[in-house]
């Protein structure tokens, strides 16, 4: 069906090419196409399936280059579909006022001269789209990570022309502009591959649960997400005694990069503890 649709693509081009250079006499009824209106609208659609035909065959030859399915997005995909999507408008917004008389040339005269006033109404979204760009072809933040961005966590799920989207732990649905989240502090967990946690709590010495039990309760938990967990991993210790309490220290690692299960795992070991003391 992807190469049905370029190859209509392609015929669509050469189509509009035969009508807008064609004469009158060449083609029937294409005094039609020779009207200016419509020879400005034929202009649009050249221009417009050009850069449509070159950015999906480059976008192709990347997915063939790195075996990647068609469906498969990383930032060199996102990123000339983000560069697609600005040149395809600018296109649009000139053919617009090219209707109602305005030149190019004309147009890039007025330009300059409300280029200080343009800059002002304009500059949030001329910066989210500039960064926007930086950061689809920058090997920073791709699609599926697990990332912090300002106070906001979650996984990347898209990555579009004037927003990072991401999806948290409570499959809240986050949009953040590239602009913000270009210029805060930015952890990507999933580059760094952090797969170590920690636990600390405390226990009164005069609750009934001793070592032993603790360190029982707690293999208990590693045991239910044993497929998660890397070998021998799991460690359980005594960090300090302050008067009456206790305080231990559970580390373990995951074989993945997967906050919400090690979340997961440090509630199971705490509502553990909390049932035996309640006993």
């Amino acid at each position: 069906m992807r190469i049905l649709t370029f190859v209509l693509k392609l015929i669509l081009l050469g189509a509009f090419m035969l009508l807008k250079e064609g004469k009158p006499s060449e083609i029937a009824g294409n005094a039609f196409f020779m009207h200016p209106t419509v020879k400005l609208a034929l202009q649009f659609l050249i221009f417009w399936l050009t850069v449509n035909i070159i950015i999906r065959f480059l976008q192709f030859i990347y997915r063939k280059r790195k075996k990647y399915g068609n469906k498969y997005s990383d930032n060199v995909i996102v990123g000339l579909q983000n560069i697609y999507y600005m040149i395809s408008s600018v296109a649009l917004i000139i053919t617009i006022l090219a209707f109602f008389g305005v030149e190019p040339k004309e147009l890039i005269t007025g330009l300059s001269i409300l280029a200080a006033s343009i800059a002002i109404i304009t500059k949030d979204i001329a910066l989210d789209i500039i960064c926007g760009i930086q950061i689809s072809f920058s090997k920073d933040l791709a699609i599926g990570d697990y990332v912090k961005i300002g106070d906001q966590k979650g996984t990347v799920v898209d990555i579009n022309i004037s927003k990072i989207i991401l999806q948290n732990e409570n499959d809240d649905v986050i949009y953040i502009p590239n602009s913000k989240a270009y210029f805060s502090e930015m952890i990507n967990y999933t580059k760094k591959e952090i797969r170590k946690y920690n636990l600390e709590f405390a226990i009164h010495s005069s609750q009934n649960l001793n070592n032993e039990m603790i360190r029982q309760l707690v293999f208990n938990v590693f045991e239910n997400f044993s497929t998660y967990l890397d070998e021998q991993s799991e460690v359980i210790k005594v960090i300090s005694v302050s008067g009456n309490e206790i305080k231990y220290k559970v580390q373990f690692k995951l074989n993945q990069v997967n906050p919400l299960i090690a979340d997961q795992i440090k509630a199971g070991i705490m509502e553990a503890i909390v049932k035996t003391l309640q006993i």
